[in-house]
């Protein structure tokens, strides 16, 4: 088990989908080491069950996000603007990158 703070309820919850729906989804990978229960979902949702790079590979392909986020990022508290950001091609992420730079040099305003 880890002690480290994990979101893969939010990114669940995130998603609009269910535990059941979840495990539904889970069941194309035929893959024995990936949660068969809602309850087993829920023992990994609330870190009484130690999660695997497996689980957290698969359940990203679920929720559209990389798997460290699912370990790493609260998509409730920092989603909107890195969501919108990785969306965008190389270029404009790069002009985001710029501008934001420039807010920062600035001290928060526009330049």
């Amino acid at each position: 088990m880890t002690d480290k703070r994990i979101y893969l309820k939010e990114w669940r919850k995130m998603a609009g989908l269910t535990q059941a729906e979840v495990v539904a989804r889970l069941e194309i990978h035929d893959d024995d080491r990936l949660p068969k229960t809602g309850a087993s979902l829920s023992r990994l949702e609330n870190g009484s069950q130690p999660y695997s790079e497996r689980v957290l590979h698969a359940l990203a392909d679920i929720y559209g996000c990389e798997p460290w986020e699912l370990i790493g990022r609260n998509p409730k508290k920092e989603g909107h603007v890195i969501d919108l950001v990785r969306k965008l091609d190389e270029r404009e992420q790069e002009r985001v990158r710029a501008y934001i730079e420039g807010m920062r040099a600035n001290g928060g305003s526009a330049a």
